[in-house]
């Protein structure tokens, strides 16, 4: 006779408890295929609990598959092919824990004391005043308008683009945008990318199996004579500032290039990423000075914002804008409407030019201090700064006979981050050896001198 303890069954009734008693048992394989189970009567006067317990704990199971019954001879267990359990390991996730060094020479961090959270803050309530409705509603594919509106009116004032807010698409990081793209202008095509040139690009690239060629960069920026080599329809630069050498592509090579992409009839995606912050005046973009629609403009605010505001935006030129309404209008805008109108009150208002402003200035503040720091150290006889108007960030060569790999490893072993050119090379070709990355715009300037005497103390 089959015995339970149902006293221990705390909060769960008499028959749930039962039910789940016999139920483990049959999956466990203790009770056999085709074993008939006691008699309602007996089982009840065994277990000491009605009869009606009983009966309710076998109408579950018999509802669930777990038993069958035949009329007069009782109830017995289904023929059920459990699985077998086998020993493994605990493969579960474990968390990871976010390493950090304690200084970091090339890392990706902005100075997030410096950002109006005033301002923001009180634009947002403004948000929740005016569009308390809308905020619930869907936003049309391409963004919110007042936002597209907003950016259009900020390009012609600063970057002397003349767009309509028809032709710009919002999403969610670059990232997503790159997929797009690679949508629109066709998986057959073939892609170049600049060499030495940012991971992150050929990644995503390579994850939407699309053919890629790389084409090398010199003191102009991506070599149009090697592009013109090439099998490339496609062309993914940063003229206005390429990572990580820094070269800003002057104007003859830029007309080259146009007429690359005139004769193949391909196209150019303008990555404009970090151009706001270059020292000198802004360039003319290749978008606004392109007469035949070859090029796709790109664009985010990760940089001049903060990297967590994952909007980014897209121009399109007209023939790809119909394409894109034609196959793609059925995706959904990928940035939540709440932070689209709050950022189109942010540059609307001034705040964001302002903010540029403010930033161009301490950055290049922090830029000179960084130098004078670095020049007056320990390692100013082993080192020479090149100064490229790049961005948020310069390029310091170091005199060691130690490989670049030997000098990143030791250094991360004393806590400190750092990248090389070498680093970002997909294909051989030029001379990067021993060219360091200082990305300025995160420091922590009070740690510096200690991290060069480290780096002094490894090379």
């Amino acid at each position: 006779m089959l015995t339970y303890d149902i006293s221990k069954k705390g909060k769960m009734s008499a028959y749930q408890y039962l039910y789940h008693l016999i139920k483990n048992d049959i999956l466990d394989g203790k009770l056999l295929s085709d074993e008939k189970l006691p008699s309602k009567r007996s089982f009840a006067n065994h277990l000491g609990i009605s009869v009606v317990t009983v009966m309710n704990a076998y109408e579950h199971l018999l509802s669930e598959g777990y038993i069958y019954t035949i009329p007069r001879k009782g109830y017995f267990v289904v023929p059920i092919r459990t699985q077998r359990k086998t020993d493994f390991k605990d493969i579960r996730p474990q968390p990871e824990k976010e390493v950090r060094p304690d200084f970091d020479f090339s890392g990706n961090r902005l100075n997030g004391g410096k950002f109006p959270f005033s301002v923001w803050s009180r634009l947002m309530r403004k948000v929740l005043l005016d569009y308390e409705n809308q905020l619930l509603e869907p936003l049309p594919y391409n963004g919110a308008e007042i936002l597209r509106e907003a950016i259009c009116k900020y390009l012609y004032h600063n970057s002397g683009m003349n767009v309509s807010p028809q032709q710009i698409i919002i999403g969610a990081g670059t990232e997503y945008l790159y997929t797009l793209i690679i949508q629109l202008v066709g998986k057959d095509k073939i892609f170049a990318l600049e060499n030495p040139g940012y991971n992150k690009i050929s990644k995503i690239y390579g994850m939407n199996n699309v053919k890629t060629e790389f084409v090398q960069v010199d003191k102009k920026g991506l070599n149009a004579g090697d592009l013109r080599n090439s099998k490339a329809d496609v062309v993914h630069i940063s003229p206005s500032h390429h990572y990580p050498t820094g070269v800003v592509m002057p104007v003859d090579r830029r007309n080259e290039i146009l007429n690359w992409a005139d004769e193949k009839n391909g196209y150019i995606i303008e990555d404009d990423y970090d151009s706001e912050f270059r020292g000198a005046q802004r360039t003319n973009t290749l978008f606004s000075t392109d007469k035949n629609e070859r090029v796709i403009y790109l664009n985010t605010f990760s940089k001049t914002i903060a990297p967590s505001m994952r909007i980014s935006y897209l121009i399109l030129p007209s023939h790809l804008l119909e394409r894109y309404r034609e196959r793609l209008n059925f995706l959904s805008c990928t940035v939540p409407s709440f932070e689209q109108y709050t950022l189109a009150y942010f540059i609307n208002e001034g705040y964001f030019e302002r903010h540029i402003t403010r930033m161009k200035k301490y950055y290049n503040q922090c830029k000179n201090k960084v130098k004078e720091i670095i020049e007056n150290s320990v390692v100013r006889d082993k080192i020479e700064i090149v100064e490229n108007m790049s961005g948020l960030h310069f390029i310091m060569k170091i005199n060691t006979e130690k490989s670049d790999d030997e000098v990143v490893s030791l250094l991360n072993k004393e806590g400190i981050g750092v990248k090389f050119l070498s680093q970002y090379i997909h294909t051989a070709g030029g001379s990067y050896q021993h060219r360091m990355i200082i990305n300025y715009a995160g420091f922590n300037i009070k740690h510096l001198e200690n991290a060069l005497e480290k780096l002094n103390n490894i090379i």
